[in-house]
């Protein structure tokens, strides 16, 4: 049959845009989500909407809850197609169209059907039937996108071989995001909702790993958001409209003291929501101080932005359009909005620029928003309070203290030195001045020393006259110089106190970090924290530990003892269920004296951090910061308290199961010479003599409780070796029928022969395995359907080949095994409650080493009405 191309469908399709179905996918991040629920549930809404709806092919893998929803939907016979001898079922194409439903419900769009069919994907064989105007319902993971392979592979190391083309996104009408968290996927794993709880397990350790699974939801998100910005620019553009909105943003709000500065954070949040973008809120701390009004304000706002949810970012300096553009280039910040700054007059004149006019000379590619105050906002009340506040009284005395020093020395130094001089001593105090003052201070003193210059000292005195041109220039100069030498020594001043700030934030966070390090167990860390805690918030502090049953630990507080009613305790408690800060400055019972902070690891709260601040002020952003810096790194240490204690766990539990090893070995060793000599004996007397009927029925039984003992010393060898490492398989080429025949000899007696019932392919089937291990294996297995199965029941050994892959199955009759220990019969030592006397536990364990050991697996499974099923599965190989 002639296949047709995917490009001439795909061409064909958009040719016939105005008579085709609609394309809707649900769309997840990895298998078990719940697509193909959501699918069935929106596909029997449809139904009781009477839409005739028709199921082309789903995939319940077995899960009831997905089984039920498919009863009262209409579903068509799949297609058998014949490859190589084998019949697989495919979706009827062929059907769908000839009952030309409504709707048609298609699972797992990157199918690839089997050789034979008309199209080699199924996702061409949708496009055919939307093609016949039929909607079409269908399913779809992010790693099956064919424009994401490379990521998939780069995040997950995994190859995917069935994708779709980006084009069938593109064609989907509409795309439903069905996302669940990672956490809340492996819970479905481990209930065995997605997999066997084998394969369950294997899946979580690789592919379903967190790390893979929060990467495969992020693209899926990112996936789900740009289709519907296509199609709102699609929407836009039938309508005329401009503007289309961008998706993968990231947004920078300044925030200051000012009350414009709320309407900013409330804004940026709008478009955050519009863009679906992240954002942050940045605060730049210079070396001007604030009132304790301001503080408060910046703090109120802060707080709002980072309960519309920003990204909270404290930095020091004064050249603040670099530092905010700084924090954008790390932070790959997108667009940065800020508030239009208030030109005045004379800086238009001199050519001064705003801030916003440096931040779009410093941006480069990142987009710049200014955003208009309003007039309330540019003369907010309490702006001449922020002038005057920066006006300090104690400076200006000084200067002028300066000015009256410098002037009495001049006079005494005049007639000595000449005019000239004195101008030097007034710009050496100017220069001497701005290593302590303040700018405006400095002006001031550069000012009051031209004036006092030119008066006292310059011809004509005690006149603003000048004898000559020279003299004017000489003053001109002087005033120039002595004001820049002014701003430029304050400017200097005003980096070493922003500098100063810094390295004391830095040594604080240093020493914390060395104590912390130096600190011999988890109590002696908190203690040292908490201690340095107290010097940053003028406070006590302690700790509070979480036990394993999430319950504080109230008698063993960490640090300071600090009294705590039954409501306090009860409030803990509600931070530890919560995972959320209470107490004083939170958003929860804010009136109580006590802050009450949780600290997190791996999402839960491991201790809680309780503060009694001895001053009433609120902590500045300063300390705030420093603060969050220091449970950061208390939270690290007991993360690190945790891992130690799961190490030294392991450490105990290889020190033990080593222990155990050797000693089983050395016992097993004892055991197996005067087994051996005991069980030659017994061959001879039962072979060269004659004995009485009773006496030989005796030797007999003690000849095959000898065997048994032997053949559980043999086991316990055999697992002190694969403990240990000392075993690996001699690979050979083994025959099947070899195999199976040398295991019944060693495990079937004569009376058992009628129970097995062998089914094996004809001719010859080879495996490239160790037959030690293979035999021991399957020996090991029919022993345990023999003693453990129905008595007198029937033992089934079947032989198949699937994908090159040799599956022994052996079969028994019996009950099988309850769901919820189904998993555990591989352990070591594990016997089951209803297990029959005798054995040790081993039998199925080693059975499954051994077979992993020559890559292959050992599965088990109970059967349906009653049986139980133990497969071993081997990489089939032809000899050469």
């Amino acid at each position: 049959m002639e296949r047709p191309d995917p490009d001439a469908i795909l061409a064909r399709v958009k040719a016939e845009d105005n008579h085709r179905g609609k394309l809707k996918i649900f769309f997840g991040m990895a298998p078990g989500v719940g697509k193909t629920y959501a699918m069935l549930q929106e596909a029997r809404q449809r139904q009781n909407e009477g839409f005739r709806v028709l199921v082309g092919v789903v995939m319940t893998h077995g899960r009831p809850e997905t089984q039920a929803l498919l009863e009262g939907l209409e579903q068509i016979p799949q297609k058998t197609v014949n490859y190589r001898g084998i019949n697989l079922e495919e979706m009827d194409i062929d059907e769908i169209l000839k009952r030309r439903p409504q709707l048609v419900l298609v699972d797992e769009l990157a199918h690839t059907n089997a050789p034979g069919s008309r199209h080699p994907k199924r996702y061409q064989d949708v496009l055919e039937i939307l093609s016949a105007d039929i909607d079409v319902f269908t399913t779809l993971n992010v790693q099956h996108v064919d424009s994401r392979r490379e990521d998939i592979l780069a995040v997950t190391r995994v190859v995917v071989g069935e994708t779709v083309p980006d084009t069938i996104l593109d064609e989907a009408s509409e795309i439903t995001l069905v996302d669940i968290s990672p956490q809340a996927l492996h819970q479905r794993l481990a209930e065995g909702k997605v997999y066997v709880p084998d394969q369950a397990r294997a899946a979580t350790t690789n592919f379903f790993k967190t790390e893979n699974l929060t990467a495969l939801r992020e693209m899926a998100l990112r996936l789900t958001t740009a289709h519907v910005n296509r199609n709102l620019r699609s929407l836009m553009s039938a309508k005329g409209l401009s503007g289309p909105t961008r998706s993968g943003e990231r947004i920078l709000v300044a925030v200051g003291i000012t009350p414009f500065s709320e309407s900013l954070i409330r804004m940026t949040r709008r478009w955050a929501g519009m863009l679906d973008a992240s954002w942050i809120a940045l605060h730049v701390e210079g070396s001007a101080s604030f009132s304790e009004e301001h503080k408060e304000r910046l703090m109120k706002n802060l707080a709002l932005a980072r309960q519309l949810g920003a990204e909270i970012i404290h930095q020091v300096g004064d050249d603040l359009a670099q530092v905010i553009v700084d924090v954008a280039n790390k932070e790959n910040v997108t667009q940065i909005i800020v508030g239009k700054s208030v030109e005045k007059n004379w800086q238009r004149f001199l050519g001064i620029p705003t801030l916003a006019d440096r931040l779009v000379a410093l941006s480069g590619q990142i987009d710049v928003h200014m955003v208009r105050m309003s007039s309330a906002d540019k003369n907010f009340p309490d702006k001449p309070k922020a002038f005057l506040s920066k006006l300090r009284p104690h400076e200006y005395g000084l200067g002028l203290l300066m000015f009256a020093i410098a002037t009495a020395a001049n006079l005494f130094l005049a007639p000595l030195t000449g005019y000239h001089h004195t101008g030097l001593m007034y710009l050496l105090t100017v220069v001497l001045s701005g290593s302590f003052l303040g700018r405006s201070a400095a002006f001031m003193l550069a000012a009051l020393s031209a004036l006092a210059w030119d008066f006292l000292f310059i011809p004509p005195q005690y006149t603003f006259g000048f004898k000559s041109s020279y003299d004017m220039g000489l003053l001109g100069m002087f005033f120039i110089t002595a004001l820049m030498m002014g701003f430029v020594t304050s400017k200097l001043r005003r980096q070493k106190e922003v500098e100063q700030k810094q390295r004391l934030r830095s040594e604080s966070l240093y020493e914390l970090t060395r104590a912390l390090a130096l600190s011999t167990d988890i109590a002696q860390a908190m203690r040292v924290a908490t201690s340095q805690i107290n010097l940053l918030c003028q406070s006590t502090s302690c700790v509070l530990m979480i036990d394993e049953n999430e319950q504080p630990l109230f008698e063993n507080a960490i640090g300071d003892q600090i009294e705590m009613t039954d409501n306090q305790k009860g409030l803990v408690q509600w931070v530890v269920a919560n995972k959320k800060a209470a107490g004083r400055f939170s958003d929860t019972l804010s009136q109580q004296p006590h802050m009450y902070l949780p600290l997190m690891s791996s999402g839960q709260v491991r201790a809680v951090l309780v503060i009694n601040l001895l001053d009433e002020k609120p902590l500045d952003l300063a300390q705030r910061t420093l603060l969050e810096s220091f449970m950061a790194l208390m939270t690290v240490m007991l993360e690190k308290d945790q891992l130690l204690k799961i190490s030294r766990e392991a450490k105990m539990r290889e020190d033990t199961q080593n222990l155990q090893s050797a000693l089983l070995d050395n016992l097993s060793h004892e055991l197996k010479t005067p087994l051996t000599i005991i069980s030659g004996y017994l061959d001879a007397l039962v072979l060269y003599h004659q004995w009485p009927k009773d006496a030989m029925e005796l030797l007999e039984e003690c000849r095959l409780a000898c065997l048994r003992l032997t053949s559980g010393v043999d086991a316990v060898l055999d697992l002190t070796k694969l403990d240990t490492g000392n075993l690996s398989p001699n690979f050979a080429w083994c025959e099947v029928k070899d195999i199976i025949a040398q295991a019944l000899k060693q495990v079937v007696t004569q009376a058992d022969e009628k129970r097995i019932q062998l089914d094996c392919p004809q001719g010859p089937l080879y495996v490239n395995a160790d037959f030690y291990m293979i035999t021991q294996s399957l020996k090991n297995i029919v022993h345990n359907a023999l003693v453990h199965g129905p008595e007198g029941g029937e033992i089934d050994i079947h032989v198949r080949i699937m994908d090159r892959k040799i599956r022994i199955s052996v079969i028994d009759q019996g009950e099988g095994i309850p769901k919820e220990t189904l998993a555990k019969i591989f352990d070591k030592f594990y016997r089951g409650a209803k297990t029959k006397k005798g054995g040790l536990g081993l039998g199925l364990s080693i059975a499954r080493r051994f077979v992993q050991l020559n890559e292959g697996d050992v599965e088990a499974e109970n059967l349906s009405p009653k049986g139980f099923m133990v497969t071993i599965t081997l990489p089939m190989a032809e000899k050469e």
